[in-house]
């Protein structure tokens, strides 16, 4: 009994995981440009929606809103000066050590670069999506087989290989492997539909890339076209 209560337990953290994980992502529409996607809730929209709209994301950065002063600004307003010159003469004496006690166990968290994802648009009503999916398929997967390649990986996106989108062509792909993990790294996606041209970056150095590479791949494969307004 002890190990079927084991198990369930690990059953039930399991789909509590899972659970989180998928509400990690977000909902964004945008039936003025004709598409939807998917993004972490961690990213924000840098201005508004635009042509080409980019959120973004540091990784390290304090909460918004997060006042870094307030107890001590909140301590100055009971004590006084009077107060703040006792207080200060007890941190160098009693109350240091408990300082950098906390110091310890809570060092800072240093800034990351920052990872982007961005969604551009362009109207091109007088020529067929197939032409263009075609055309630019074509150019990146001789760039891909050429003996110095900067691409890789090119992966046709449909519903048949777990992707959403529908009612248009779409195929992403990597840029190469880096060697320097501090290097900037990147996933494109082009899609094709509405008479319209989409381009959707995926942005951050080649380390991170180990932890954000999987979110990335579900931000992709949630990339999907609706119908765009006034398109006839």
């Amino acid at each position: 009994m002890k190990s079927i209560a084991v198990v369930l337990v690990f059953c039930v953290a399991a789909m509590f995981m899972a659970t989180v994980h998928a509400s990690d992502l977000t909902v964004f529409e945008s039936k003025k440009h004709g598409y939807s996607i998917k993004l972490p809730v961690e990213f924000k929209m840098e201005g508004s929606e635009d042509k080409t709209t980019v959120w973004d994301f540091q990784p390290g950065s304090a909460p918004a809103g997060a006042a870094q002063s307030e107890p001590a600004t909140k301590e100055a307003k009971k004590t006084g000066l009077g107060g703040l010159i006792k207080g200060a003469a007890g941190g160098l004496t009693g109350n240091a050590g408990k300082a950098g006690a906390a110091d310890k166990a809570a060092p800072k968290q240093e800034l990351e670069s920052a990872l982007t994802i961005s969604v551009n648009w362009v109207w091109m009503p007088d020529v067929s999506s197939a032409t263009l999916f075609e055309t630019n398929k074509k150019s990146d997967l001789q760039n891909i087989q050429s003996p110095d390649p900067d691409y890789k990986d090119l992966v046709v996106m449909d519903k048949k290989n777990g992707y959403s989108i529908e009612g248009g062509s779409a195929y992403w792909y990597k840029e190469k492997d880096k060697t320097d993990p501090s290097a900037i790294h990147r996933w494109h996606i082009k899609a094709f539909g509405n008479k319209s041209f989409y381009t959707i970056g995926l942005c951050g150095t080649y380390k991170q890339f180990e932890k954000w590479g999987p979110v990335y791949e579900q931000v992709i494969k949630s990339f999907k076209l609706i119908p765009l307004e006034g398109n006839k």
